[in-house]
């Protein structure tokens, strides 16, 4: 994996963050932050672990510099939503 593949998961992570912290009503002012590292590490891991031969669940698709885009946006998305919905009604407490 490349430097643009990097720079688009840190970059994509971000902006599903900040989406989430500016278009919902976020209980943290740091719940963009969960969101983005879930995020990111969603979309590597779908690229490269779900990618891979030992477990081969995503045969393939389009390539940006060694990121497999489909994997990355499925797996990114969810750990992204299930992050924002642990951050909301599991372990950020109320705001005062």
């Amino acid at each position: 994996m490349g430097a643009l593949a990097v720079a688009l998961i840190v970059g994509a992570g971000l902006l599903i963050g900040f989406g989430v912290q500016y278009l919902t009503s976020p209980r943290s002012r740091l719940q963009w932050l969960l969101v983005a590292l879930a995020s990111g590490i969603g979309a590597y891991v779908g690229s490269e672990v779900l990618t891979n031969r030992p477990l081969g669940i995503f045969a393939g698709g389009p390539e940006i510099d060694g990121l497999v885009v489909i994997p990355a946006v499925i797996t990114g998305l969810t750990l992204g939503l299930l992050a924002d919905a642990y951050a909301r009604y599991l372990a950020l407490p109320e705001p005062a």
